[in-house]
C-alpha cells in the first residue's frame, strides 16, 4: 500500500483522522509522518498529533495499519469489522505482489471472520 501523502513509499504507519465523529485510518510512510510531526511542532499542536497517531519522535513502536483507535471495550462487532478491513488491505497488497498463497489464506480468513460478524 502506498503512502496517501507522497504516493511513493510503502505505507508502514497509520494516521488517524476524526471527521465528524468517524475515525478514519490514513496509511502513511515514516518520512511523511515525520514531516507531519515537524508541522505539528511548529504550530504547537504536538499533543493533538500524539493522540491522533499514537506516535512521536523517539517512540519505539508506531501504530501499524489495522491497530485499534478505539478502547478495548469497543463493541465486539466493530473490532471484528476493523480486523476484517485490515485483512482486506493485506489481501490487496498480497495480490499486487503476486503472493497468491498468502492472498488465498487471507481470503479464507476474511470469509471466516465475515460469517461471524454479519450473521
Amino acid at each position: 500500500m502506498k503512502c496517501q501523502f507522497c504516493n511513493k513509499d510503502r505505507a508502514d504507519r497509520v494516521f488517524y483522522i476524526n471527521w465528524m465523529g468517524t475515525v478514519y485510518q490514513v496509511p502513511v510512510c515514516g518520512d511523511c509522518l515525520q514531516k507531519m510531526w515537524n508541522q505539528a511542532a511548529a504550530s504547537g499542536r504536538t499533543e493533538e498529533f500524539k493522540n491522533y497517531t499514537g506516535w512521536w519522535p523517539g517512540k519505539q513502536e508506531p501504530r501499524q495499519l489495522g491497530d485499534r483507535a478505539f478502547p478495548e471495550t469497543a463493541v465486539p462487532g466493530l473490532i471484528k469489522r476493523r480486523k476484517i478491513a485490515a485483512l482486506k488491505s493485506r489481501l490487496n497488497e498480497a495480490a499486487e505482489l503476486e503472493n497468491y498463497e498468502e492472498a488465498a489464506k487471507l481470503r479464507d480468513d476474511i470469509a471466516t471472520m465475515e460469517r461471524g460478524v454479519y450473521k
